[in-house]
């Protein structure tokens, strides 16, 4: 899952370089939740590497696309003078593009690590070694709503004052993974003498000591700084404007997404593969076939056509599980065709596969 974007990667001594990486974060302004961005050092890393426009997000002055997104009315022209339309137009091919579309808006929630992966091993050892702590913890996490909702709010509790407490008297390893660009956390200033590491915990140690436990006491009891942690923790719901309701909603659109960012963990293909082609008719495990290969014939072209334009004939199955409960928002898209092209393909004029259609 790319969590983080780079402007620049380049070949150097057999291995690839990273430049001017930049990491999504998520906060809240006016209101309404941004994705901002947190830079890294640059550094050689393993794995594929793509050639994609900067993200709304990444830093401001990034390089963006290398050629300029065409003119409205040159991408009107295409869009009537090329059998694009007819493309976008065929069912499969309609719902192909809602469904892309769809997965673009859950970028920012999807593409935001658990950090609470791990936590319910650590929170038993914790309440082993730090009883006092942990039930404090779990005195300040009651919330309303379903269970899970509530099972889940305590998680998050539990997992902010424990590292507060780890913070202040301890240490805790943090395991590296695809979050970050293979970065282990993100550091944050959040009080005085108080980096709070935001990634995921591998092993916590605690060494308590009078300075120590004076320090953990205070972190503890204040309020604010709670809610800042377990800003870091959970940032689709941060700290400013805090309710039940906006709880309830943050937590219900991130436990419908664990399907998808458990299956990109552990699927060899992405969640959502560009430009992968297979045997006519076959599809890989954990994926279904939503354009057939003679829909493509029929419209003029192939699977090298959707390649090429990035529109993928497969799609996962957590993801076409997600879009079933999802049907009112596809169709409303599916109503408008031009958008859903314009959306997926403006800024990509010069490499669109539908100027090799017939």
């Amino acid at each position: 899952m790319a969590f983080a974007w780079a402007e620049r990667v380049r070949r150097v001594e057999g291995g690839l370089r990273a430049e001017n990486i930049q990491v999504p974060v998520l906060s809240r302004k006016e209101g309404k939740g941004r994705v901002g961005h947190h830079a890294l050092l640059e550094r050689v890393f393993c794995g594929y590497a793509y050639r994609e426009p900067a993200p709304d997000w990444f830093a401001p002055g990034a390089a963006g696309p290398e050629a300029e997104p065409p003119a409205l009315d040159a991408w009107e022209r295409r869009w009537h003078t090329t059998p694009l339309a007819r493309l976008c137009r065929h069912p499969e091919v309609l719902l192909a593009l809602a469904q892309d579309r769809l997965a673009a808006t859950l970028a920012p929630i999807l593409h935001q690590p658990d950090l609470l992966a791990g936590e319910d091993r650590l929170y038993q050892d914790w309440t082993r070694h730090r009883p006092e702590a942990a039930a404090e913890a779990d005195r300040f996490a009651e919330a309303d709503g379903p269970p899970v909702l509530r099972h889940f709010r305590r998680r998050l509790r539990r997992a902010a004052v424990r590292r507060l407490d780890a913070a202040a008297l301890g240490r805790e390893i943090f395991r590296p993974g695809p979050a970050y660009f293979g970065e282990p956390y993100l550091a944050f200033d959040l009080a005085p003498g108080l980096v709070f590491k935001a990634g995921i915990v591998q092993l916590a140690s605690y060494w308590p000591s009078p300075e120590g436990e004076a320090r953990s006491r205070a972190w503890r009891a204040n309020g604010p700084l709670v809610a800042a942690a377990e800003e870091k923790l959970f940032p689709i719901w941060p700290a400013e404007g805090r309710t039940g309701k906006s709880f309830a909603a943050a937590a219900a659109g991130w436990l419908a997404l664990a399907p998808l960012r458990d299956f990109e963990l552990c699927s060899p293909l992405p969640l959502f593969p560009g430009s992968t082609m297979y045997p006519e008719g076959w599809a890989p495990p954990g994926f279904r076939v939503r354009i057939r290969p003679e829909t493509m014939r029929a419209l003029g072209g192939s699977y090298l056509t959707l390649a090429a334009a990035g529109l993928s004939p497969y799609v996962a199955e957590p993801f076409l599980d997600y879009c079933a409960n999802r049907g009112a928002w596809l169709d409303a898209a599916m109503g408008d065709p031009a958008g859903l092209a314009a959306a997926k393909w403006a800024g990509f004029a010069p490499a669109l596969a539908y100027d090799m259609l017939p």
